[in-house]
């Protein structure tokens, strides 16, 4: 098995599609794409609405939001490398590159200090603008007599407590005259996250450390750090050198989450492009098969999408059958909305392929998973009570390649909903 998965490895370093020329442009455009899903929101340059057919209006919607962009959710993940520059410090090991390199992380990490798992600055307004989107999209959904509620659920971690905060603020600010539920705790887990206790393959594991020592040659990174990188080797405790320079610049992504915080180190300017590249092709499929439907783990996150659309259903009929309710809001994580996005077999999310095939299929998670993600799923009807939904991912409209709709994007509910309900 690692035999034939290290030799799949090989054939995709050397294969023509492995070079990735149009997603290497659009990393070298924006280089903090390179941070995967730690890569901050990209707001939409423009709101595209296809009109709704005639006599459709909108009045309810329904949502899931990943939070914001945040600090590391662990100080070792910024700690486990600026640990082991302060040792390579103290026994003369570095260059003047790595003595440089080192004071940028100890500036993460003084940056991190009471601060680990929580929303940045920007975090916040990244969950402000996409709530005043949302509004001025739909106007009409928050100004509705008779239809004046906001139901806003939350992970009980205080990231998305806060991205919720910044979200229900900003739609209180445009509709005073709305009540607001708001909810956070372990009990709401169960529909927002509920499964975070699913685990990885042991295949991927197999196939990242293959890509890894595959597509990383170390020689350059050591000798730009250290002036004796095999001394440096030996000292780098229970992390080979690849590993080591993996760590670092996962330490560094999270740069771009701070910069409304802090005036915060580019660790990129460490790495060439090359590298930069290769590392986060390695970080792409790795998401991609820890959240989403790939051959290795045997699509074991549909039961975590499951159960999150079902709360989605079950609160749109209560609102189609004459509730008081106008948004359901819920905020959680990127194990609970790329899960959900895989089970709905959207657009990008339909076909169950080998995790090394993610990044030649167009799966970019800077693109489809950064922080702040989101799905929103908002409704219309007409004077007769019939009823249409649009489905927009990160406030773009989207369609599920598997259902036919109704009319551009929109679907009929009755269509959209037999088609959840029986979903395997």
């Amino acid at each position: 098995m690692k035999r034939s998965l290290l030799f799949l490895a090989t054939l995709l370093l050397l294969s023509p599609l492995a070079q990735g020329q149009d997603v290497r442009t659009r990393l070298q455009q924006d280089p903090s794409r390179y941070a995967n899903v730690l890569h901050s929101y990209e707001a939409p340059d423009a709101i595209v609405d296809t009109p709704a057919p005639k006599g459709y209006e909108p009045f309810y919607v329904s949502h899931y939001g990943r939070h914001g962009s945040r600090y590391h959710v662990a100080m070792e993940v910024v700690t486990r490398v600026s640990h082991l520059f302060d040792s390579l410090d103290s026994l003369g090991l570095l260059t003047a590159e790595g003595a440089r390199l080192h004071k940028d992380l100890k500036t993460l990490e003084a940056c991190h200090d009471g601060q680990v798992g929580y929303l940045t600055l920007l975090g916040g307004r990244e969950h402000q603008g996409i709530a005043q989107r949302l509004y001025e999209r739909v106007p009409g959904v928050f100004n509705q007599a008779g239809r004046d509620r906001i139901v806003a659920e939350s992970s009980y971690v205080q990231r998305c407590i806060q991205s919720l905060a910044n979200f229900t603020m900003v739609i209180k600010g445009f509709a005073p005259q709305l009540r607001f539920d708001v909810y956070a705790g372990e009990r709401f887990m169960r529909h927002i996250s509920p499964g975070t206790s699913v685990k990885r393959k042991p295949s991927h594991g197999i196939v990242c450390d293959s890509l890894l020592h595959a597509r990383i040659d170390p020689n350059r990174i050591m000798n730009a750090w250290f002036n004796d990188p095999w001394d440096a080797a030996r000292h780098l405790g229970k992390f080979d050198v690849r590993t080591f320079i993996y760590y670092t610049l996962y330490a560094g992504h999270i740069s771009q989450c701070l910069v409304d915080d802090y005036e915060v180190p580019d660790i990129y300017q460490y790495f060439t492009e090359d590298e930069l590249y290769n590392l986060w092709y390695l970080a792409d499929i790795s998401e991609f098969d820890s959240m989403a439907n790939t051959l290795e783990n045997e699509c074991r996150f549909y039961e975590t999408g499951r159960k999150i659309l079902a709360d989605f259903v079950e609160k749109a009929d209560a609102a189609i059958a004459g509730n008081d309710i106008a948004a359901n809001l819920r905020f959680g994580h990127d194990s609970g909305l790329m899960p959900l996005l895989s089970y709905l077999r959207l657009e990008g999310y339909e076909e169950i392929i080998s995790m090394v095939d993610a990044p030649e299929k167009g799966w970019y998670c800077f693109e489809q998973m950064p922080m702040a993600s989101n799905l929103q799923m908002i409704f219309y009807k007409d004077k007769k009570g019939d009823v249409l939904v649009k489905i927009l991912r990160n406030e773009q409209e989207t369609t599920i390649p598997a259902l036919k709709p109704y009319k551009g994007p929109y679907y009929r509910w009755k269509d959209l909903r037999d088609y959840f309900v029986h979903l395997p």
